[in-house]
């Protein structure tokens, strides 16, 4: 068991950070539905433009007004609203700094948490970045092309870094194999030294991107481990896979009903276990940086659970997009 004392004497928690690819209005509205009829309120991201790469990304954007009023109606239900840069593509400055105050002057606020998405170029601290030598070169060796970021780069045309570390309070970063996600990563949020200048605190996610692997690990068994652990699981997908040809994913329907009926449960937005674990650590006077050995370790951790499943499961996004299962 976790010390974690929860709030309202709950025994677990358990989130979401939905990546906002592929979500359409007619496909995500449902998803919504069911996490909010369950009593799982959770964190979606966003996009504030719609995708200049259109061979590559898909879904809708602030900018639709029809999207634009179900983000404004989950939101006042609760529901915590991100950022997945201002859009799928490359943006430059202005039209980053345009697009973040396009996201405050429609929702009322500037965003808490970001995501990096897939290849844009003005992604921060993003791809080898994310690794210390010599796990950085491996990743330049098995992922080619996701690399190049430089949105924290002040002499690059897609610098938007000051702005991040003013808005941003949370970015996530590595990818854990496991439903609890706090066990993996008990230092989360932390700082890093190295990229200080231009973030706060960093989060890891248990990995899970599409239906089929949040099938494989939010399961009946794991989800009665998570509450026996007392722990914490930070998921990540994309939400938008979910519905495919006008049907929800079975086993998502089965498992957020199972999970919504533990009532010792905390089903709360990302951002809120996150200041409610940083709050923990000024009770406990710990530090905000996560140990540069623990950090060696989870890069490991992170990268293997990647190599993992494109190599070896072969069920992460790049398989299951190529599947006859996803609508294209």
């Amino acid at each position: 068991m976790n010390n974690l004392s929860f709030p309202e004497n709950k025994q677990f928690a358990f989130s979401i950070i939905d990546d906002t690819d592929d979500a359409f209005l007619s496909k995500i509205a449902p998803i919504y539905k069911i996490l909010y009829e369950n009593g799982l309120i959770t964190t979606k991201t966003v996009w504030v433009y719609p995708p200049r790469d259109i061979n590559e990304s898909k879904g809708d954007c602030l900018m639709n007004n029809d999207y634009l009023n179900f983000i404004l109606d989950i939101n006042s239900k609760g529901f915590e609203i991100g950022l997945h840069n201002v859009g799928s593509g490359d943006y430059k400055r202005d039209e980053i700094i345009e697009g973040l105050n396009e996201f405050h002057l429609k929702l009322g606020f500037y965003p808490k948490l970001h995501v990096n998405h897939s290849y844009n170029k003005d992604n921060i601290y993003s791809g080898s970045k994310r690794f210390s030598f010599p796990l950085n070169y491996l990743v330049k060796i098995l992922y080619k092309g996701y690399d190049n970021f430089s949105g924290d780069d002040p002499l690059s045309e897609y610098f938007w870094g000051d702005y991040h570390k003013k808005y941003i309070q949370f970015a996530r970063n590595y990818e854990i194999d496991n439903i609890n996600t706090y066990k993996s990563l008990p230092f989360m949020p932390f700082r890093k030294q190295l990229y200080d200048e231009y973030s706060n605190f960093w989060f890891g996610s248990t990995f899970a991107p599409n239906q089929w692997m949040f099938n494989n690990i939010v399961t009946k068994k794991n989800i009665d481990k998570l509450e026996k652990e007392g722990g914490i699981c930070i998921l990540y997908t994309h939400l938008g896979y979910y519905m495919q040809r006008g049907i929800i994913n079975d086993g998502f329907i089965r498992m957020i009903e199972y999970i919504g009926n533990k009532k010792n449960g905390w089903f709360v937005p990302v951002s809120n276990i996150l200041d409610f674990l940083n709050q923990r650590k000024i009770e406990k006077n710990l530090s905000e940086y996560i140990p540069n050995t623990f950090k060696k370790k989870i890069e490991l951790h992170s990268l293997m659970t990647r190599i993992k499943y494109r190599y070896f499961n072969k069920i992460d996004d790049y398989h299951f997009k190529k599947s006859d299962e996803y609508e294209r």
